[in-house]
């Protein structure tokens, strides 16, 4: 990954002396050339000028900036130019071409804070007020003064640990420094946690690294957080790193220039070159892995999942050298799932479902917003990791967390009676077929549409043996006969019958006959209905007892019987009884 970066930011045109920030207008203070004091200008922020604002965020906090260039404080002007008088200062030590400005004069700063409020009157409280210096009418990153101390500044980072040794990332020989680490999830501040512990004269040893790679490898994160970082499920983002193992001659253009440019070229690019609607696979309306897809293997990527707080950054999940072809078994994947559940419109037609990893999401993610069930999370990042590396996962792993939540539909009411519990369920039922065929289980790939209730159920990857499709068929006997329930009475209570979806063998084996019964008291018990029962009870006869299958195993075929009847009721009611249809729901 390292390595890849540092790559991108070769490419990009090498290190970068300025850190991206946004802000509503920026407001300088003007020093002549020998550096006195002529006053506050206001200046339109514009993001293509960065490089002249020279904004460098500092790895301590005080001043928070190596710069004298930092977002304003409105609440408290005078720290903030105490903060730009010590940044101005210490890069002043390491060029004394820079003029001794009035800038550390203390007396001149209410003056200066008078200036800064005229030049920002009639801005809003939120609006964000970038605060920076010019001498002589240029900008800090117009001098070479300025970008030659700076330079110095940051070769001043990591001396303590600094030796003569091998870089780990470029090979070559130099000085290198094992204190320099562009992310935040390595440090050498705790004992035994790398080589030397607290003794930062024996952390190079851990990960020695040269000042010109540093650079590099920040050019390149810097790009991938501002241009290839993107939604993978709701409040879980992922950097894209591309590698281009075989360099960028042999990639194409088109991909080359989405990989590298910013996300308003990209997004320009992307909008001549997609002719159709792109694809997505997970959350992000700015989804680029369809196109990614459709690469050569001649280039990988790296996907790292990251949380920051507080100042620290610990990887939730990496995964490594993800091929284009692994990416297209992906979306292969998802067109099957897609075109396998087929939703009903109200106009009698048919869409497409479509799956992303936010669907898989919602089963390892709880109610509340602001909350993650840390546990939960790393069910999910693992079945992730896998799908993305091919590794086998049992259906028994992950129908326990699918179960949780379609239980938990069911028994709030708002949700059951309005029957949302059938989008969790094919949800649900989604969920396990994509992660089945992507961590092994072939991919069927035929788009015919089956012509039998039997096929139907082959064509479902889940219900691979009798007592699967009987227990399934049972759910969807069990949907009609809530449904039926609804029309005639406005409520259903044969949901008390069904345990909050907690029943076992015995109960399920008590509960195709009571159906029945039911739906024969409600006149209801028709040439479709018989064909579901005597179906249903063909494959359970068939099934070799005692059941060794768990509670939530049967609750779950179960419940996809119920999620699935409306794709089931065409295979046995009529088309044209329109009647019939309006009673079904389908």
């Amino acid at each position: 990954m390292l390595h890849a970066l540092r790559t991108l930011g070769e490419w990009l045109g090498g290190p970068l002396l300025h850190d991206p920030v946004d802000a509503n207008l920026v407001v300088a203070l003007e020093f002549d050339a020998v550096g006195h004091y002529i006053g506050a200008k206001p200046y339109p922020f514009d993001e293509q000028d960065l490089p002249l604002y020279l904004y460098k965020k500092a790895k301590g906090s005080n001043p928070p900036t190596l710069t004298p260039t930092l977002l304003l404080n409105r609440g408290a002007v005078e720290r903030s130019l105490k903060n730009a008088r010590n940044a101005y200062r210490k890069l002043r030590a390491l060029d004394s071409s820079l003029p001794d400005s009035e800038l550390t004069n203390e007396a001149l700063w209410p003056r200066m804070a008078q200036d800064i409020a005229k030049a920002i009157e009639g801005t809003r409280k939120r609006e964000r007020i970038l605060l920076t210096v010019r001498i002589d009418g240029c900008w800090m990153g117009e001098r070479g003064d300025f970008r030659r101390a700076l330079l110095t500044k940051f070769h001043e980072e990591g001396r303590e640990s600094l030796v003569q040794g091998r870089c780990a990332v470029c090979g070559e020989e130099k000085e290198v420094s094992g204190d320099i680490s562009p992310f935040k999830f390595y440090t050498i501040d705790k004992p035994g946690y790398v080589v030397g512990g607290f003794d930062k004269t024996l952390a190079y040893k851990a990960f020695p690294l040269c000042y010109h790679c540093r650079d590099l490898i920040q050019r390149g994160r810097q790009h991938v957080e501002a241009n290839l970082t993107f939604a993978f499920a709701p409040r879980i983002r992922y950097l894209l790193i591309p590698d281009f193992i075989f360099g960028k001659e042999v990639v194409r253009q088109d991909v080359l220039d989405i990989l590298t440019q910013d996300r308003e070229q990209r997004q320009q690019r992307l909008h001549t070159l997609s002719r159709r609607e792109m694809r997505r696979i997970t959350a992000d309306e700015e989804d680029i892995l369809d196109l990614l897809s459709q690469e050569r293997d001649v280039m990988t990527f790296h996907f790292l999942f990251m949380t920051r707080q507080q100042g620290r950054e610990a990887i939730d999940l990496y995964i490594q050298d993800v091929y284009p072809s692994r990416l297209r078994a992906l979306f292969q994947a998802k067109s099957t799932v897609d075109r396998a559940l087929r939703i009903p419109r109200e106009d009698g037609t048919w869409r497409d479902y479509d799956f992303t990893y936010a669907t898989l999401y919602r089963f390892f993610s709880k109610a509340d917003p602001n909350k993650r069930n840390p546990d939960l999370l790393r069910h999910f990042y693992n079945l992730v990791d896998r799908t993305f590396r091919a590794a086998p996962v049992s259906a028994n792993y992950l129908i326990p967390f699918l179960m949780a939540q379609i239980r938990h539909e069911v028994i709030t009411p708002d949700r059951r009676d309005q029957g949302l519990y059938r989008f969790t369920i094919l949800d649900a039922l989604a969920s396990l077929m994509f992660i089945l065929f992507t961590t092994g289980k072939e991919v069927p790939m035929s788009n015919q549409t089956p012509s039998t209730l039997e096929a139907y159920l082959e064509s479902l990857p889940a219900l691979d043996d009798d007592l699967k499709k009987g227990v399934f068929l049972l759910g969807a006997l069990t949907e009609r006969l809530l449904r039926v329930q609804g029309l005639e009475r406005g409520n259903t209570p044969f949901w008390k019958s069904l345990k909050s979806l907690k029943m076992n063998a015995m109960d399920f084996q008590g509960l195709l006959p009571r159906v029945r019964n039911k739906l024969q008291e409600y006149d209801r018990f028709g040439r479709g209905e018989a064909a579901l029962f005597q179906l249903a009870s063909s494959y359970l006869a068939q099934t070799k007892t005692p059941w060794k299958m768990s509670v939530d195993e049967l609750n779950f075929y179960f419940a996809l019987g119920m999620g699935l009847f409306p794709q089931v009721a065409p295979y046995i009611y009529p088309q044209h009884d329109e009647s019939q249809q309006e009673e079904v729901g389908a």
